[in-house]
């Protein structure tokens, strides 16, 4: 019986996520030819073929779809295995910012494996704007902090590339309305200005009805078909549909998430929280 390394996969995982081998690469920190060899040995030693690969996008075959939540459940009990091999009773004070657009998907997962390994180790979250986030780690008022931006930090590890989409209730048609109705973040929210750099790029007319930081009232204001959001990949309710193929509402690009530590060398507590944030992403 052949063992399978879980670097196969947490490459396949991560491809899989991102449905590229290029931006795969960077996540996992290895070149494009590496990570092209990692998936070519992974379907020798499974006898399947996982992707379906073109010039415009990669895709997961039918094999391969099968296979992504076994590959994902082992690679969560390999870690769940090491944490509690390593899991003394650390304690320590962590002081980690996320940001407000990417907070709903963080927080659950990181909490939830806090809670379950170390108890002694005590989180103080901070959510708020990735900027200010982002000056409270360089001025050492945070440990750790996780961002979303629109562009790499050079002192930053990325962690996640999401697509950024257009999203509206089943029943919006863009062409209906002269004048865009659009729901999003105040100014200096990338996501907010993500979507004003692309209907600009096509000229769409708009106007925002419905502004602020709250995620619950943009999505309300989508939920009834009032207006459009752009969302990140992964955050998209079940009942709304992404817009794509309408000339009014180009594609708003990605995004990046990227985690923040404060200069200087960092107390072990603070080091698991950056490990376990880094294992809640497919790409980290």
């Amino acid at each position: 019986m052949t063992d399978i390394d879980t670097r196969l996969l947490r490459s396949f995982l991560t491809v899989a996520a991102e449905r590229s081998f290029s931006i795969a690469a960077e996540l996992r920190g290895c070149s494009q030819g590496t990570m092209s060899l990692r998936i070519r040995t992974l379907e020798e030693q499974l006898g399947m073929r996982l992707f379906e690969r073109n010039r415009a996008e990669v895709r997961l075959t039918d094999a391969g779809r099968d296979l992504l939540p076994g590959a994902q459940a082992m690679v969560d009990l390999h870690d769940r295995l090491l944490d509690r091999a390593g899991s003394k009773l650390i304690a320590g004070n962590v002081r980690l910012g996320i940001s407000e657009d990417c907070s709903s998907t963080l927080l659950p997962g990181l909490l939830q494996r806090m809670r379950e390994t170390y108890t002694a180790l005590e989180l103080e979250i901070r959510c708020g704007q990735g900027l200010p986030l982002r000056r409270a780690v360089e001025t050492g008022g945070l440990d750790l902090a996780v961002v979303l931006l629109l562009e790499d930090l050079p002192s930053a590890a990325v962690l996640s590339r999401p697509r950024l989409y257009w999203v509206a209730a089943p029943e919006f048609v863009a062409g209906d309305w002269p004048v865009m109705p659009v729901a999003g973040y105040p100014e200096g929210y990338p996501l907010r200005e993500a979507g004003v750099a692309a209907l600009r790029s096509c000229g769409t007319a708009y106007r925002e009805v419905v502004t602020g930081s709250d995620e619950r009232a943009i999505q309300s204001a989508v939920a009834c078909g009032g207006a459009v959001a752009v969302m990140a990949e992964g955050t998209v309710p079940a009942d709304m549909k992404i817009v794509s193929h309408s000339p009014a509402l180009p594609s708003p690009g990605r995004a990046v998430i990227q985690l923040l530590e404060r200069p200087g060398p960092q107390a072990e507590a603070a080091q698991i929280v950056r490990r376990e944030i880094s294992g809640l992403y497919p790409g980290a």
